[in-house]
């Protein structure tokens, strides 16, 4: 779930996060008034390995002093090695981030967009999440989604080890009686550039 939220001026950061199967790269930097970053994703699956690659831009500004809002915009492009062939394009996305800052110590987060694939039609993109600041350097977070066709959600919770890197762990599950679950840890450090 995206948040409506960019870095500081002169900030940069590094993302990743890994499951069972997937493992995700994330480099970003604030540039002006956008926030610039790289998707890098391998994904091992039954038919091999599946990487894809691609560019983000997001932009977010305040509407009040406790809403904030933004929109983001990514392409893909993806290899998969069964097919043995080079990157191809394959979709791009273009999602609305909505951030709520009802409470000193609560968050929520709205997101609507849609996924636009090259093979197949369009499918949208949403989900709304809670965030709670338990404690200074603890927060607990539970959301519903919609992505890719399929419904899901997810809790876990992020330590801020020191102000520039942050643990997270969550537990995911699609909503299909057999859909897939599985847990996710995440480290993400920011620095000046």
């Amino acid at each position: 779930m995206d948040d409506a939220a960019i870095l500081d001026p002169g900030q940069c950061q590094i993302e990743t996060w890994g499951g069972q199967r997937l493992v995700h790269l994330g480099p970003a930097c604030r540039v002006g008034p956008v926030e610039l970053g790289l998707n890098l994703e391998r994904e091992r699956t039954t038919d091999g390995r599946t990487v894809r690659a691609g560019p983000q831009i997001k932009w977010a500004f305040a509407l009040t002093d406790t809403l904030s809002a933004g929109v983001l915009a990514s392409a893909t492009w993806q290899r998969n090695s069964a097919e043995r062939t080079s990157l191809r394009f394959t979709d791009s996305s273009l999602v609305i981030p909505v951030t709520w800052q009802f409470d000193e110590q609560w968050r929520a987060h709205f997101n609507l967009g849609r996924d636009f694939h090259r093979a197949q039609p369009s499918t949208s993109h949403s989900g709304a999440a809670i965030e709670w600041a338990a404690l200074p350097a603890l927060s607990l977070v539970a959301e519903r989604f919609r992505e890719g066709g399929r419904n899901a959600w997810r809790a876990g919770l992020r330590w801020t080890a020191t102000p520039a890197l942050n643990v997270d762990l969550s537990h995911a599950r699609d909503l299909r009686h057999d859909g897939p679950r599985g847990w996710t840890l995440g480290l993400t450090w920011a620095f000046a550039r």
